[in-house]
């Protein structure tokens, strides 16, 4: 299997778990679409920190297998 990039990675957790993607829509306003190969890096205008904290959600609750992941931290 390829690694995942963050996009990816984020993607597949806002698909697949029903209580973070809950979370960021509530919490954050952001949805699925919002998210691009370019705002998941930007840590200074985009989402780079809520993208790194959904990943996070998703490896905790399962959905991601960190050895799945590229190295993007």
């Amino acid at each position: 299997m390829d690694l995942l990039d963050k996009l990816e990675a984020v993607q597949r957790v806002l698909r697949f778990s029903d209580k973070v993607r809950v979370w960021v829509e509530t919490e954050h306003k952001i949805y699925f679409d919002d998210f691009d190969n370019y705002n998941v890096e930007d840590y200074e205008s985009g989402y780079g920190e809520l993208a790194d904290e959904i990943i996070r959600r998703g490896i905790e609750e399962q959905v991601l297998d960190e050895e799945d992941l590229d190295d993007f931290s």
